[in-house]
């Protein structure tokens, strides 16, 4: 499977694109989109746009793993990351990539283990995960790589947990079907202990009558 993670910005959208096969998982490129505060706000996000859509097509992701934003103190600056976040989730939209969404918190948990991970930890272990013989720069293209680090985790754990759930199921079948032989099984042996028991009683009911036929006849 091939992941396309996007750390979105309106002056740097970092990306990185990983390939995973099994718990194994490697990265085939990642980069970033730069624009320029002086240049027009659709020239901005149509270069986002048509980069992420050159990645894309290049590198034939099927899923995409995006930052979502976080409106704190700088309003302005949430905006503007919106603004290139959206231009960047329609380029994977017309790509037909599945999208899943992360927060920040969520991305350091799932590559560092704690939420609370600085962005040289978050290198590190992307290094490491990835088996780089480089820290991955700039920032922006490690948080992307990142970003399909922990889309690949927890797709990863959604398989298992299935998997797992479909193993159960098959053991609740295996042990209905167990239980719906037995029953038929004690079924079966009622229905003969029941017929053999009307036998015996048939066949003392007979033989009483052969018995008083035999008595009548020595009387008379």
């Amino acid at each position: 499977m091939i992941i396309l993670g996007i750390d979105p910005g309106l002056a740097h959208t970092g990306w990185g694109v990983i390939e995973t096969r099994g718990a194994v998982s490697r990265a085939r490129a990642y980069g970033c989109v730069t624009t320029y505060a002086h240049e027009p706000i659709d020239q901005r996000l149509g270069k986002i746009f048509k980069e992420i859509s050159e990645v894309i097509g290049s590198y034939h992701p099927s899923q995409l793993a995006i930052e979502k934003i976080f409106f704190g103190e700088n309003e302005r600056s949430a905006i503007a990351t919106a603004q290139a976040r959206g231009a960047a989730i329609v380029a994977c939209a017309q790509g037909g990539l599945e999208v899943g969404e992360y927060t920040p918190m969520q991305i350091k948990q799932a590559v560092v283990g704690t939420g609370s991970a600085d962005k040289y930890q978050v290198i590190y272990m992307v290094r490491t995960v990835l088996k780089l013989d480089h820290d991955p720069h700039p920032d922006h293209a490690a948080d992307a790589l990142a970003a399909a680090v922990c889309h690949a985790n927890l797709l990863r754990t959604q398989a298992l947990t299935r998997r797992a759930a479909d193993d159960e199921a098959m053991r609740e079948a295996d042990r209905a079907a167990l239980e719906a032989r037995a029953d038929a099984a004690r079924e079966v042996t009622a229905a003969a202990t029941a017929a053999n028991i009307q036998r015996d009683r048939d066949g003392k009911v007979a033989i009483a009558t052969r018995q008083s036929r035999i008595s009548t006849r020595k009387a008379s």
